[in-house]
């Protein structure tokens, strides 16, 4: 991809999720957000044929950094913990971002009447990033020498390990309990839920 239009796509995007975050996904219009970025409607539509291409290019910009975090997350050089603990924090530090918290509000608020944000949402969010993490599991399973570990390479383990790490702090963030995460909250829910997961799983 040329830079020229890398940097006009990022624009866009950046563009759009202020306008989807300020005006819900029903009231943004192509026409508003072509006007904002400068230029015509035609040569937004050259990025992204529809409104709903645009929010699901949006939602998977929000998630680049942490997948490329989970992507990153060392197998072999740690204990299973550990790893696990590093999993925790990396889709924390997604789902605990200002920007997700907000795209999770809107699609939330708005998934009745537009079913489609719903099931991009879920697609190019939640589940890119379930199945990084039960990437990361089927690894250590098939690495571990400790019995009955294979359990982490069971179907819906990952939907098991994302879950717990989404009780509590997410939660009360989404909800507006507190403003913000801190570095010592996070850490303290990755340790608890990575506890929780191995308490709860056969071994």
């Amino acid at each position: 991809m040329p830079a020229g239009t890398s940097v006009r796509r990022i624009a866009i995007l950046t563009v759009a999720g202020r306008t989807f975050l300020r005006q819900g996904y029903a009231d943004a219009s192509m026409d508003g957000i072509a006007a904002e970025v400068g230029g015509s409607k035609s040569t937004l539509y050259r990025y992204f044929p529809s409104k709903a291409a645009l929010f699901a290019a949006y939602v998977e910009e929000i998630g680049t950094l942490t997948r490329s975090t989970l992507a990153a997350v060392q197998v072999e050089e740690k204990g299973t913990e550990a790893v696990l603990e590093d999993t925790a924090r990396a889709y924390l530090d997604l789902i605990l971002s200002p920007s997700a918290l907000a795209v999770t509000r809107l699609v939330m608020a708005e998934t009745v009447r537009f079913p489609e944000i719903g099931r991009i949402f879920y697609e190019r969010g939640i589940r890119r990033a379930e199945s990084q993490i039960a990437a990361i599991l089927q690894r250590l399973a098939e690495r571990s020498d400790v019995p009955g570990w294979n359990f982490l390479a069971l179907p819906g383990a990952a939907a098991h390990f994302r879950a717990l790490c989404e009780a509590g702090l997410h939660e009360e963030c989404l909800w507006g309990v507190y403003g913000s995460a801190s570095p010592e909250g996070v850490d303290s829910v990755a340790q608890q839920a990575v506890a929780r997961f191995l308490r709860g799983c056969p071994g």
